[in-house]
């Protein structure tokens, strides 16, 4: 191994499938390296990874693993919006600027060259946030258990305290109209290169002000102004994707199961289980330069009756249908799928002479022009002021573009056509599926 001047080598051989000694048949030579290639990327600490074989005989042969390591110390510095996406922000916030969140997140990755991870994070805008967590990745001889912690507040000055017409309604104070609190361990297990188990246990505290409670006495059920309680969340993660922030290849499965109040707290009792599937498939055999993917994403909760401040149905982060980015859609079940068709239209490798650090010289560069379709349906029981597309099939199709470069940055360009005939244009900052 050569360029892993930080990370320790068992960090590296933790994710090939062979040892030294071993025997590979050698027509899959190719795939097999380029397969361990992306596990070794996929750890978050390389820009770049090859496996070059260097022959010594017929029988035997000599594997050169090239790394060129992260920066991996960095404040970054944080301009977000306190609204649920762009679209919402510059459509129906008329992109004020006031509503930016601002601050700065200091991230120290691979401490000890072991792919420890530390996060301090610190906003000071709009809102107000601090959180801190630690990521041990492995705590044990056998390199298959670790261990997370973490501990933050959430400060925030706007509520959005009900929906109508699947629009979020706000109000606003000088003083901070919610409060957050939270802390909590996770300890995951990953027995092989593909599957993990996660269980979280986290303590929440939440505090509202007497207005959010008096203009919704739903929005923690019963008129209350805080919840106190403990929650217990399993994932169960399957990934088998070549590049997991912009996958072109595989198939990845995660299931989350959580439940709030454990049955000790009489502010909530408020359980789900979550699924997410997708599927991604190179098209060689129409065009080597064509990718086809599909998601399958579903919800259910339980009771019928929920806090709405945890009720959560589409239209947060992904879990959006293409076209509906400026609505909220309320339920406590839903089901969504989506596809997508790309035509790669260009991916290569550029050197920044002018970039000071070296870390930050190579900059990959793709872009995909995309065709995509997506359907789904939310389950209401109590509807009342959002009846226009809850408890209906939603659809929505259009064409876009797919920007991906280093650090995990994806970037897209969309404009859709929802079932009800609207048409917009929009940007999001992760990949779609």
């Amino acid at each position: 191994m050569t360029g892993n001047k930080r990370t320790k080598d068992f960090i590296i051989t933790r994710e090939l499938d062979f040892r030294p000694g071993d025997s590979i048949c050698s027509d899959n030579f190719t795939k097999r390296f380029e397969k361990n290639g992306n596990r070794i990327f996929n750890t978050g600490l390389f820009i770049s990874v090859n496996i070059v074989p260097s022959f010594a005989d017929s029988n035997a042969v000599e594997l050169n693993i090239v790394l060129e390591e992260r920066f991996y110390s960095y404040p970054i510095p944080l301009i977000g919006l306190a609204d649920r996406n762009f679209s919402e922000w510059w459509n129906q916030r008329g992109h004020d600027f006031s509503r930016l969140d601002w601050g700065v997140r200091f991230v120290q990755k691979n401490v000890r060259g072991r792919n420890e991870t530390l996060r301090i994070r610190g906003e000071f805008g709009f809102n107000k946030k601090f959180e801190v967590d630690y990521t041990f990745p492995y705590i044990n001889r056998t390199l298959k258990t670790g261990l997370s912690v973490y501990a933050g507040a959430i400060l925030n000055r706007q509520v959005a305290y009900r929906t109508a017409n699947h629009k979020l309604t706000y109000t606003e104070d000088s003083g901070f109209l919610r409060e957050r609190y939270a802390a909590g361990v996770t300890i995951f297990r990953r027995n092989n290169y593909y599957v993990t188990h996660a269980l979280s246990l986290y303590g929440y505290n939440n505090i509202i002000s007497d207005t959010v409670a008096r203009l919704n006495p739903n929005y923690f059920l019963d008129g209350r102004t805080s919840q106190f309680y403990p929650s217990l969340h399993y994932s169960f993660t399957k990934d088998h994707r070549d590049i997991q922030y912009y996958p072109l290849k595989g198939y990845y499965v995660d299931v989350d199961l959580e439940t709030n109040g454990l049955g000790i707290s009489p502010d909530i009792n408020y359980s789900f289980i979550k699924l997410d599937i997708a599927k991604f498939t190179p098209l060689n055999s129409i065009h080597r330069n064509l990718f086809a993917a599909v998601g399958l994403r579903g919800k259910a909760s339980t009771p019928d009756k929920q806090p709405f401040f945890n009720q959560r149905g589409l239209g947060y982060d992904k879990e959006n249908i293409s076209g509906y980015e400026l609505y909220v859609i309320d339920g406590q079940h839903f089901v969504m799928t989506k596809m997508h068709l790309k035509w790669q239209l260009f991916k290569f490798n550029t050197r920044m002479s002018g970039i000071p650090i070296e870390n930050f010289k190579n900059v990959p560069l793709a872009l995909y022009f995309k065709l995509h379709a997506d359907a789904g349906y939310v389950s209401n029981m109590y509807p009342i002021g959002n009846e226009r597309f809850a408890n209906h099939w939603l659809n929505g199709f259009g064409a876009g573009l797919d920007f991906a470069t280093y650090y995990d940055f994806v970037i897209r360009f969309e404009y859709s056509i929802n079932g009800a005939g609207e048409t917009g244009f929009f940007i999001n900052f992760k990949a779609g599926i």
